[in-house]
């Protein structure tokens, strides 16, 4: 029997790849981020809270083809069974040996499993990353009219994935700035780009920039280093790609000497952002997910180094097993007993038992999840305490709920009616009559100010009223000003007071300043504050920026 040729080994490899993601794709099911993703599929636009549309695009056209997870994660199956057709024209692989290096580089390299099936921004991410590292090496080898608008549609295609896209695009193009700069096709390939993400460019200044300011402002409020970050990042960073063969990718990584450009761009891209994401630990802790662009870097890098020279068998055996590790985790993720998704279907289902209408929810995965599993139900989110912004808050959907009766679903809020839920809380179902919006409330203040502990703080608040529906606040009404103290997370609260002050009404659109006091807390020390709303049928929302308050 005649041997398969290398290509055709490819292909059968692609076939088996995307056979075994669909089979995963319709038997896992749907998980809070891709809930969250989907629901924006079901509202098209050319940008939303978080990212950019790329998957919720890809949602949609599967959706509306075959609905249900299935449909949800179809498209990006097949899009990155075409990365792995992609990442092969990179490497180009010669010979078996090549050709088994390929396997069990791209068959260990978790993101490469992860999101082969997962329908997340990082997916297309992933798809557009191996575009554009082919169409870079290809313009960079010869700058024809093709490869141009190869590299063009691969850079926008990444910004409309996810904003880590421009680090690649950065991180490939600095090492060798001199010479791109110099070639006039390089910027026509720059300006068609810009062309065509110019409509998420008009839709982030429509929306005064949202995205930005979450992840640049609003994403981490803890602007301060601590050094178990750096300990959580270095195993994330030097682990991440592949666990078992890290060795190697490691050795690869510092071992290897470019000999072109290209070689160059991606030694650089894995070091570059490497070192980025070593500079955000200041705020916050690193998820594997971010790297996923130093990754594909380094899975290139390891090919390139080991394809060329004579290495160990145990890259092979321990490249296998990783790929037999990965095999029983897909496994795992399909089981009801093992798989952390299978809660969300649960969750949905005893919510659906119910019949519950007009859904109201303190978190947005917990909404979008109910929404996956009941589309023709409504549902929204209400935020209490700190919980962040998201693409809810953009759609006014609460606001729909104005007036009418809603069923408030929380582990926080009791009431008579519950069902078991998330890490085995109790969630409560409670129906609210009559329910009242108020998150457009804006209250602005001082930034920071000092009081003696216990004493009576005096403050000046302007109070403005972004609804189109009158609110009322204060005295006996059911919203009431408040301000909650916290050290380090939002909702951490460690003294929080009412402000009293008397009835007042305010109009569609209306801005009222007032001077009032509450009592400072009773001990000394440095903390933030939020002032807000305590809806008495739910709790407390913050409304205003954090507030730096000196106890002495």
């Amino acid at each position: 029997m005649k041997e398969l040729s290398l290509n055709n080994k490819l292909y059968l490899l692609t076939g088996i790849f995307i056979l075994v993601n669909l089979i995963q794709s319709a038997l896992t099911p749907i998980s809070v981020d891709e809930a969250y993703y989907w629901v924006w599929s079901q509202h098209l636009d050319w940008g939303y809270f978080d990212h950019p549309p790329m998957t919720a695009l890809w949602d949609a056209m599967g959706y509306s083809i075959f609905g249900g997870t299935f449909g949800t994660r179809f498209v990006a199956v097949l899009m990155n069974g075409f990365a792995l057709i992609l990442l092969w024209k990179i490497l180009n692989p010669k010979t078996v040996r090549q050709f088994w290096l390929f396997v069990i580089l791209s068959g260990s390299t978790v993101v490469f499993q992860i999101f082969g099936f997962i329908s997340t921004p990082d997916s297309p991410l992933l798809f557009f990353s191996l575009l554009y590292l082919f169409s870079f090496k290809n313009f960079l080898q010869k700058d024809s009219v093709f490869n141009l608008v190869f590299l063009a549609i691969s850079m926008a295609g990444l910004m409309y994935s996810k904003y880590h896209g421009l680090l690649l695009i950065l991180f490939t193009i600095l090492p060798i700035i001199g010479r791109l700069i110099r070639n006039p096709k390089f910027y026509l390939a720059v300006l068609i780009s810009l062309v065509l993400y110019l409509p998420h460019l008009i839709w982030i200044f429509n929306h005064d920039f949202v995205p930005i300011h979450y992840h640049f402002q609003e994403r981490s409020s803890d602007k301060q280093f601590k050094p178990e970050r750096l300990l959580n990042y270095l195993p994330v960073f030097f682990l991440g790609m592949s666990p078992l063969i890290s060795w190697f990718s490691v050795k690869s990584l510092f071992e290897f000497k470019p000999t072109d450009d290209f070689g160059k761009s991606l030694k650089w891209l894995v070091l570059l952002t490497g070192f980025f994401f070593l500079l955000s630990l200041y705020k916050e802790n690193v998820q594997p997910q971010w790297l996923l662009i130093t990754f594909v870097g380094m899975m290139i890098i390891c090919y390139d180094y080991y394809s060329q020279r004579e290495f160990s068998n145990w890259l092979f055996k321990l490249g296998f097993a990783g790929i037999f590790l990965i095999l029983i985790v897909r496994i795992g993720l399909i089981l009801p007993s093992t798989s952390p998704f299978s809660i969300n279907l649960n969750f949905a289902d005893e919510l659906k038992n119910r019949n519950i209408n007009n859904a109201l929810f303190e978190k947005y995965q917990e909404a979008s999840v109910f929404l996956f599993y009941n589309p023709n139900k409504k549902a929204s989110v209400h935020r209490t305490l700190g919980n962040r912004e998201n693409q809810y808050t953009l759609w006014d959907w609460e606001d729909e709920f104005h007036g009418q009766s809603v069923n408030y679903i929380s582990p926080w809020v009791h009431s008579k009616d519950s069902i078991k839920a998330y890490k085995d809380k109790e969630y409560y179902i409670k129906e609210i009559p009559d329910y009242i919006t108020f998150y457009k409330l804006k209250i602005q203040t001082e930034n920071q100010f000092e009081s003696a502990a216990g004493d009576c703080i005096r403050l000046k608040i302007n109070l403005t009223n972004n609804h189109l529906h009158p609110l009322t606040i204060g005295g006996d009404s059911e919203l009431r000003l408040n301000v909650s103290y916290y050290t380090q997370k939002q909702y951490d609260v460690v003294y929080s007071t009412e402000i009293k002050i008397d009835k007042l009404t305010l109009k569609p659109n209306e801005e009222k300043e007032l001077e009032l006091g509450f009592k400072n807390i009773p001990e000394t020390g440095n903390y933030k504050a939020a002032f807000g709303i305590h809806y008495q049928k739910i709790g407390t929302t913050y409304l205003s920026e954090p507030v730096e308050i000196i106890s002495k």
